[in-house]
C-alpha cells in the first residue's frame, strides 16, 4: 500500500518535482515505488549519485552508478611531508659571511657590470655602464 502523504511530500521536493512533472499523473503512485527502489539499489551499490532515465509512466532506470560513499572512518588528516620552518632542522652551520646578502659574490663575480653575455663575447668598451637619465 503506498502512503499517500509521504508521496505528495516526494512530489513537492525540489530534486523530485521535475520526474512527477514529466510523468503523467495517473502513473504517479509508480514513479513513486520506482523511487523507493531506486534508493534501495543505491543504498546496495553503496553510492550517494547515480544517473537515471525516466520513462512518461514512471519507469525508472538507472544508467550509471556514481562513485562510492567515503567511509566516515577514512578520513586521516593530511601529515606534513616537511618539517616546519621553525624548526631547528632547517638551522645551518655556515658562516656569517656566506650568509650574507653579498654572499653571492663570492662564487658569482660579475667582472664587467653582469652584462650576462660569455667574457669571450664582450668588445671593449663593453664593461661601461650605460648611463640612464634620471626623468622622475
Amino acid at each position: 500500500m503506498i502512503n499517500l502523504a509521504a508521496m505528495h511530500r516526494v512530489r513537492k521536493h525540489p530534486a523530485f518535482a521535475d520526474y512527477f512533472a514529466f510523468v503523467l499523473p495517473i502513473f504517479w503512485p509508480v514513479l513513486f515505488w520506482q523511487l523507493l527502489r531506486m534508493a534501495d539499489q543505491m543504498d546496495a551499490h553503496g553510492c550517494r549519485e547515480v544517473l537515471v532515465q525516466v520513462s512518461w509512466w514512471g519507469g525508472i532506470e538507472i544508467t550509471h552508478y556514481g562513485d562510492p560513499a567515503p567511509s566516515p572512518s577514512a578520513y586521516r588528516p593530511i601529515t606534513p611531508t616537511r618539517k616546519p620552518w621553525d624548526d631547528p632542522a632547517w638551522a645551518t652551520a655556515l658562516p656569517m659571511l656566506l650568509n650574507a646578502d653579498e654572499a653571492h659574490l663570492l662564487f658569482f663575480p660579475r667582472p664587467c657590470g653582469g652584462s650576462g653575455r660569455a667574457q669571450s663575447a664582450l668588445t671593449k668598451g663593453a664593461c661601461a655602464l650605460q648611463a640612464i637619465a634620471d626623468t622622475s
